[in-house]
């Protein structure tokens, strides 16, 4: 039995597609398609698991409109597609007759006298060439079985897209990486945060730099630097809070804090020292100031913060991970504030400080339908444990840190990435693909930027405007972090989910 297919019927497409004709008062009429009784309305592969576990579910579109059938979703790694048993459904054809590349050259099948006769697709695409009922119309349309030739569900950190940390100090033993607005900002410093030295960047992807040295008042603790909407801020070792809005020239908040813990908009939270307790603060300050901390709340060593809209809080809520908390205890609690207060969201996130954090996108194949789905994640990477050990575990959440669990195996850092903590993990979209550029200069990546061999372009996506030449693929840009030996690797790597990378179709 054939298995109806999604068929796109010019959906966006009917300025493209429709007759049109000119009056009078120059206003177009448009016709209705007429397909003539050649339209294709249905097509599936048969059932075959010598091929593929439910072959017969892989989804097909039917473009009608430019005459094109294929698999929306690619086939998994290594399927083979040289001997496939199609299903195909029309209106009233008088003649179907399909032509592929075989071992011995073209080949042509009578699909209406041999239905069950196998197509080889893995040379190329196959031609439909059908006659309507009356004999009075015909029409050719083009058939593509698609197949990945990379896992799309892999995030994809390839080594050659690994560059120096930048800055002006040639071996910095610290850094913190972080965005404001639609720029990049990476602080490093050689000797505990008397020198340092500030880079920015609008254009990450291209790794373009520029450098400059921040005219602290006095010592920093580099790792707490932090950006709200609008500003910079930095602790002094003394506890002084320190702003900027360039990252150049900074000033004393007056504020005197234990430690920074989010931004959450245009405000800054931290921990301050008042009667004795460490008390929540934030600047400027607010109402809400002075609350006791909670016995399990991270005074250091927490993850970032990522801004959330969840079904679960009417207002925006930032989201922090891991951490020692006042007792000096390791926790891997994840904490929640939603603009009035702090809240434990879950605690089922390995004990750890240094967690790089970000929110991503995630890919799976859903083995059923052997199409991809997408999901939202939080990811947490690397960290040190409490007796000391750094690691190179992936973690991810699908409800905002209220349970986490291990990545599964295609998200998992490669080998050539050491194990890290106190890494930043920085997400921002660029498009796709890149012209091919001049590479060399001090501080670019080692290579070209990542490029989609041909045999790639197979996967398609709808997060685009239709233009299939360039397309928005959201890169994770890891800087930094302590190794097991105590150093700060001085690179920054550039990665991708696969799916992400592949020239859309659709």
């Amino acid at each position: 039995m054939n298995k109806t297919k999604h068929i796109l019927f010019a959906v966006g497409l009917a300025g493209l597609a429709s007759l049109a004709s000119c009056n009078s008062d120059d206003t177009y009429e448009s016709e209705p398609l007429d397909f003539s009784g050649l339209a294709i309305t249905g097509f599936s592969l048969k059932a075959d698991r010598t091929v593929l576990n439910n072959l017969d579910s892989v989804f097909f579109s039917i473009d009608l409109v430019s005459a094109q059938i294929y698999n929306a979703d690619s086939l998994p790694v290594g399927t083979k597609t040289n001997s496939l048993i199609v299903s195909i459904s029309s209106d009233a054809a008088s003649q179907m007759k399909l032509s592929f590349e075989g071992e011995n050259g073209t080949e042509e099948i009578d699909y209406l006298s041999s239905s069950n006769a196998t197509i080889d697709f893995s040379r190329g695409p196959v031609k439909l060439h059908m006659v309507s009922g009356d004999g009075l119309h015909e029409r050719d349309y083009t058939i593509r079985v698609n197949v990945h030739r990379m896992a799309p569900d892999s995030l994809y950190w390839a080594e050659v897209n690994r560059a120096q940390l930048p800055g002006s100090i040639a071996a910095p033993s610290s850094q913190r990486a972080l965005r404001m607005g639609d720029k990049a900002y990476c602080l490093t410093s050689a000797d505990g945060g008397r020198t340092c030295s500030m880079a920015e960047s609008a254009n990450l992807y291209d790794n373009e730099w520029s450098s400059f040295t921040p005219s602290f008042p006095s010592q920093v603790d580099v790792r707490s630097l932090t950006a709200t909407d609008t500003q910079l801020f930095i602790l002094a070792a003394d506890g002084h809070l320190l702003a900027s809005a360039d990252g150049r020239s900074w000033s004393d908040t007056g504020e005197v804090w234990n430690s920074i813990t989010v931004p959450y908009g245009s405000t800054l939270l931290g921990v301050k020292t008042a009667g004795g307790k460490y008390v929540h603060a934030s600047y400027p300050a607010s109402a809400a100031d002075g609350a006791e901390v909670e016995d399990r709340f991270p005074l250091s060593g927490n993850a970032g913060a990522i801004a959330l809209d969840s079904k679960w809080s009417e207002t925006p809520q930032v989201v922090t991970v891991g951490g020692r908390d006042k007792n000096g205890r390791l926790t891997g609690a994840t904490w929640a504030y939603d603009g009035t207060s702090w809240a434990l969201m879950g605690d089922n996130l390995p004990a750890a400080e240094g967690y790089a954090v970000a929110e991503y996108t995630v890919c799976r194949t859903d083995t059923v339908s052997w199409r991809v789905r997408e999901s939202d994640v939080i990811m947490a990477i690397g960290g040190r444990n409490g007796v000391g050990t750094v690691g190179r575990d992936v973690y991810i959440s699908y409800d905002y840190g209220l349970n986490w669990q291990k990545a599964y195996d295609e998200l998992l850092l490669p080998k050539y990435i050491p194990a890290i903590a106190n890494a930043d993990l920085l997400v921002l979209s660029s498009v796709m693909p890149r012209p091919a550029q001049a590479r060399g200069m001090a501080g670019d990546w080692t290579a070209m930027p990542v490029k989609c061999p041909l045999a790639l372009q197979e996967l398609p996506l709808s997060r685009g405007n239709g233009d299939w030449d360039t397309w928005e693929c959201p890169f994770l840009y890891l800087f930094g972090g302590d190794t097991a030996d105590g150093t700060l690797s001085p690179y920054m790597w550039r990665g991708a989910v696969n799916h992400f990378r592949f020239r859309p179709l659709w």
